[in-house]
């Protein structure tokens, strides 16, 4: 008889140390029978995945080769029909420029549950290292999340404008 189809969960490991995980996140990198992580994961959060836990470094970083999304999308439905319990490990929040919605609604169109779990900001998690608000009154009221990304080899230039404003903080991000 075949197995269900596990579940696929979609895991922000926030900024790098372990003690930054959320508990949600430490739970489902606990319980993981296939963990598909990101180039930037720290041994330290790999080593919480149980010793039996089928373990692939799927890639994405900018100029060195990587798993294409479409595999890294097929290789999430192909353990998620073996029955496996999937996280596909995300470095920050897997909400902020991590693909989600793309793997969620790809998981989705073939029948698949998703969870995200949400992870610690770098933008969060840097302005606490260095001990800066992100937002300060009389100072900052505007927070900017973007990404300096190119395409086609060019600066995407729209909404720069906005982060001359001096009550700006800017975070980007890639």
């Amino acid at each position: 008889m075949p197995r269900e189809p596990g579940k696929v969960r979609l895991v922000g490991a926030g900024p790098g140390a372990a003690d930054l995980l959320t508990v949600r996140a430490l739970r489902a990198i606990e319980g993981a029978e296939a963990l598909l992580y990101d180039a930037l994961i720290s041994d330290e959060v790999l080593a919480l995945a149980p010793a039996a836990c089928l373990k692939i470094q799927t890639g994405k970083r900018a100029g060195r080769p990587s798993l294409r999304q479409e595999t890294i999308n097929r290789l999430m439905l192909r353990l998620a029909h073996r029955g496996l319990n999937v996280v596909r490990l995300k470095g920050g929040d897997p909400s902020i420029f991590g693909r989600v919605g793309e793997e969620a609604a790809f998981l989705h169109a073939h029948g698949i549950e998703t969870e995200v779990v949400p992870g610690v900001t770098a933008a969060s998690a840097a302005a606490a290292q260095f001990g800066f608000p992100l937002t300060h009154r009389g100072e900052a009221r505007r927070l900017l999340v973007a990404t300096a990304t190119t395409k086609e080899g060019a600066l995407v230039g729209a909404g720069w404008s906005q982060a001359a404003d001096p009550q700006t903080t800017v975070a980007l991000y890639m």
